[in-house]
């Protein structure tokens, strides 16, 4: 019998764009899937070690893209891998030594995604190895992107009545989800654990009480320029959220302080530290694992189905204004199958180029 586990899943969430340039009129935050759609497939069909992106310490490959059982729907996986240093492999039971991890070998991880073909939203299942980023990703798409200048020509072309420019080096952009406010997502949390507030040297210490002691105390022994952290930890074994809430919400408005965090556990029963510089937008989901730590596949796309049509928060963003898809068309097709053809008898993978 295959023993079930439920267990806590984050999922990533990003934003495509497909920016139009029309005369005096600059497009930035639409989305017309035709061309990330061609794009994926595009990459897909180079040879797996034509297709992966590597530098020093991680690699990125596309291991999958397809239509979902939503129309307005895409799926896929990424492959993703860390290397870079020769490791010794144990038993963690026994502590005995069995293998070793070469240089260039690395641990597979599969990351699950889906995008939204109306709103260009990008979820991302929370990478096992920690290497997956919206700047790798987004690297490792730019490594590929000349594929489709056949398809970039041809929408310049069949849309320059339209007055409507898809320029090469611009084509997408893939940008994090507006942050939610800090004070909201303090609301997500069901015990606070520390809240720590910062002053830099830059701010005038006397004007905030709590450091007004240790401040005259420090100059009067040559200590001029240094930062101030103040950790106020919460021993009192109360959940303390609404404390902290009204608490925050005071900081804030005086604006006394540089920066200021919290620590402590989700709703979820995530352990989670917060900044206003760190929040983004995820969405927590619990998804039931295998006895060998799998994920089960087909929840993940449930959730991410769910979450796209009714907990999306890009929701109405629209497709670029009298904009002509280039739809079926076999001269852009086999332009970029030559292209295909031509970057797999390359003699080079796709590697870091700085």
């Amino acid at each position: 019998m295959v023993r079930v586990m439920l267990k806590n899943i984050t999922l990533k969430g990003y934003e495509f764009c497909t920016p139009k340039f029309g005369g005096d009129v600059q497009y930035e935050k639409v989305y017309d899937y035709e061309l990330m759609d061609i794009l994926f497939k595009s990459i897909l069909k180079l040879d797996k070690s034509k297709r992966k992106y590597k530098n020093d310490i991680v690699s990125i490959n596309l291991g999958d893209f397809k239509q979902s059982n939503d129309a307005n729907i895409v799926e896929g996986h990424f492959i993703t891998a860390r290397h870079g240093k020769k490791q010794t492999q144990i038993d963690i039971d026994s502590w005995d030594e069995i293998g070793t991890i070469e240089k260039n070998h690395g641990v597979e991880s599969r990351v699950y995604f889906m995008i939204d073909r109306r709103t260009g939203l990008l979820l991302v299942q929370e990478d096992f190895n920690r290497v997956f980023t919206r700047k790798l990703l987004h690297t490792f798409l730019y490594s590929h992107k000349e594929l489709i200048y056949p398809y970039i020509d041809e929408y310049n072309k069949i849309n320059k009545k339209n007055k409507l420019t898809i320029h090469k080096r611009s084509c997408y952009r893939l940008i994090n989800l507006k942050a939610i406010n800090f004070l909201e997502t303090l609301k997500e949390f069901k015990k606070i654990k520390t809240a720590t507030l910062t002053l830099d040297n830059t701010t005038e210490k006397n004007s905030v009480d709590v450091s007004m002691i240790l401040d005259r105390e420090l100059k009067k022994n040559g200590i001029d320029d240094y930062d101030l952290e103040i950790k106020i930890k919460n021993k009192s074994g109360l959940n303390m959220v609404k404390v902290f809430e009204l608490y925050f919400e005071s900081i804030i408005e005086q604006q006394k302080y540089d920066s200021y965090a919290i620590e402590g556990e989700l709703n979820t029963g995530k352990q989670k530290k917060i900044t206003p510089d760190s929040i983004t937008r995820d969405f927590y989901i619990k998804i039931e694992h295998n006895s060998n730590g799998e994920p089960s596949m087909g929840e993940i796309f449930e959730e991410m189905t769910r979450i796209i049509s009714k907990d999306n928060p890009i929701e109405g963003k629209k497709t670029t204004p009298n904009s002509t898809m280039v739809g079926e068309n076999k001269d852009v097709e086999m332009a970029i199958q030559e292209r295909i053809i031509q970057r797999n008898k390359d003699s080079f993978g796709q590697q870091k180029t700085s």
